[in-house]
This record gives structure tokens, C-alpha cells and sequence, in this order.
């Protein structure tokens, strides 16, 4: 009920009194699952990202590995129709936990977004790393590098709303895709920090 509510009226309304309304049930109901406001946004933030991202692509062995990944990885960036809403929902969330009248909970909300983003990402590298494929660096930070790069991604969409733009997006990830794994007969560097 949550995520529906946040989907359809927006990230300012969440709040588990407005969930509880929602769903017919008292918000002391509802507290004695969520006993905070952070953990109603951690929750709403780990099912919106789960439920948008599929592991498919990355188990699709018919691919080449770049392939997998890439595939994978799109899903990251918004298709040519829906790129406005897309991009306006992402802007939103980090508006409100960034903007004048931020809040803990919102930016509980875009943390656990990234942290949930940041967990299935690394389990695609660490499937392509048990496929035998070797990686650049660990499966933790090439997934940190990632969502860094799919974050200004976003805010460069924003702004560049020029024919092209999400095609040099796409470019962008087959390229960090690539990047994120060694050439066959290469070995895999020694891991750095993040």
C-alpha cells in the first residue's frame, strides 16, 4: 500500500498515518510494524528498487558477459517514454532529502535507495564472477561506482533533454559495462578500496 500511495500521490505524502488511511487500518497498527517513519521509507524505498530491477539479463547465459551486465544495468536508466516521469520522480526524492525542507526520513528514504540499488548490483557482478568471469575490482565497489555513475546520469537526463541524450546514457553504461570486466586472458587487478 506504500509504494502504490508513494507511485500515485507522491513521496511528500508518505507518512504512516497516510499509509495506515490508506490501507483501512489505525496507525497504531500500522506503528507496531513501522515504529518509525525511517523504517516505513527504508521499506517503501527497498521494494520500489527490487520491485523495478530483474535479474534476467544477468542470468541470460546465451549473452556475452558485457552483454548481461548492460542489459542489467539499463534498467538503471528510463526508456524514451517514460524518461520525464522517471527522471521527475528521482529529482523529487532528492529534492526533498537535499532541499530546504529535507527531513531525516527522506533522506533515509534516497539512503536506502542507494543502498538497495547497491546490494543487487553487486549480486550481478558477484553472478558474473562465479560464472568465471573476472572483474576490475570487487563486486562492493564496482557497485558503488555504479551508482555514482547512474546518479549523474540521471541529473545529466535532467538537463540534456536533446534527441540523443538517453542514447549517450545507453553509450555510457555499455562503456562502464565493458570497463567493469577484464579481457579474456587478462587477470583481474589487485582490489582497491572504495
Amino acid at each position: 500500500m506504500a509504494t502504490r500511495l508513494a507511485g500515485t500521490d507522491g513521496l511528500r505524502v508518505l507518512s504512516v498515518r497516510s499509509v495506515a488511511a490508506a490501507a483501512g487500518i489505525g496507525a497504531t497498527t500500522l506503528r507496531a510494524y513501522f515504529p518509525s517513519q525511517a523504517l516505513l521509507y527504508r521499506a517503501v524505498a527497498g521494494r520500489l528498487v527490487s520491485h523495478v530491477l530483474s535479474d534476467d539479463s544477468i542470468q541470460d547465459v546465451s549473452l556475452a558477459p558485457a552483454d548481461r551486465l548492460y542489459e542489467s544495468l539499463r534498467q538503471f536508466l528510463p526508456g524514451a517514454a517514460d524518461r520525464h516521469s522517471t527522471l521527475m520522480v528521482w529529482f523529487e526524492l532528492l529534492t526533498l532529502a537535499l532541499g530546504s525542507d529535507a527531513n531525516e526520513e527522506v533522506l533515509e528514504m534516497v539512503r536506502s535507495g542507494h543502498d538497495e540499488s547497491a546490494v543487487i548490483v553487486t549480486r550481478w557482478f558477484t553472478l558474473l564472477a562465479a560464472d568465471g568471469f573476472a572483474l576490475q575490482d570487487t563486486p562492493e565497489v564496482l557497485a558503488v561506482r555504479f551508482v555514482a555513475l547512474v546518479d549523474g546520469l540521471h541529473l545529466s537526463l535532467l538537463f540534456d533533454r536533446g534527441e540523443g541524450a538517453l542514447d549517450r546514457a545507453e553509450d555510457t553504461l555499455r562503456w562502464f559495462a565493458e570497463q567493469a570486466l577484464t579481457a579474456p586472458g587478462e587477470s583481474a587487478p589487485d582490489a582497491k578500496p572504495a
